[in-house]
Order: C-alpha cells, then structure tokens, then sequence
C-alpha cells in the first residue's frame, strides 16, 4: 500500500468541478454527517464561520478519498483530542487533509458564496470542540457562469 501524501485540492481545481461532481459530494457529505453523528453531536442551526485572525483552530478537510478535489466537508477544531477518530469514522471512502486557514477560506468561499453561518457547532459531551461546514450546503460556485440552453 503507497503511503503518499494526497494533495489538497486548489482553487482551479474546484472551479473544474462537475455538476456530477457536486452531486457526488452533497451525497457523500450527507452519508458523512450520519457516519459523525454517532460520535459526534452536531447542532441543527449554523454559526459564524471560523476564519477570524486569531483564532486557534486546526482546520482540514474531509475529501473523497478517490478524487480529492471533491471536498465533503471543511472542518475546524478548537480541541482535537478525538483527532485520531475521525480516520475511523472516515472508513476507506474518506480521507482527511490537513490545511491551514489560509488554504482552506478561498475553497469554502468558493463553494459556498455565502458570506458566513455555514458552519454547524460540533459537540462531544456538551461541549463545543469545533464547528463543519457540509458541501450538502453548496448554493453554487462563486464564479460560474450559467450556460445558455
């Protein structure tokens, strides 16, 4: 088995996606909100996005591990001590890449154009540890052009 290090995914790279792609990624990002949810609690109702300067979270991604440029979910936590988990609940469909913030702002704003509040809180035992944002919640690439019929 190669041990290679899968590449994030880059801005051009998301701006190629597919409308099979997009529905590949709400599909598996809603499996992956069912597969969290039995470890996790996640919150019904959305909060301000993560991105402030000084903030001291730990953001990755989690990828379809096939074609990594299909981004299920953008996630940020403030306490990682379940870091190791989340390989598990992944399975071998997932994975998870690590990014900065600086990586990963520009491919959530373009996937998901709105402004802020498209992160979830994530909770274990009542506690906040981070927040998600689902690509399920995707309205539309920032700068795609409609074709004409």
């Amino acid at each position: 088995m190669s041990l290679l290090k899968a590449q994030s995914p880059k801005l051009d790279t998301i701006k190629e996606l597919s409308i099979s792609d997009l529905a590949i990624m709400s599909f598996d990002s809603q499996r992956l909100r069912k597969r969290l949810g039995n470890y996790f609690r996640i919150d019904a109702f959305t909060t301000p996005d993560p991105f402030s300067p000084e903030d001291d979270y730990t953001y990755f991604l989690v990828v379809d591990k096939l074609d990594t440029k299909r981004i299920l979910s953008f996630v940020a936590l403030k306490d990682t001590s379940d870091i190791d988990v989340w390989d598990l609940l992944l399975g071998n469909d997932m994975m998870k890449l690590d990014v900065s913030k600086e990586e990963v702002k520009p491919l959530k704003e373009e996937l998901m154009p709105k402004y802020t509040d498209n992160f979830y809180p994530i909770r274990k035992e009542s506690n906040i540890i981070g927040s998600i944002a689902f690509t399920f919640e995707i309205c539309g690439l920032k700068n795609r052009i409609p074709e004409d019929n």
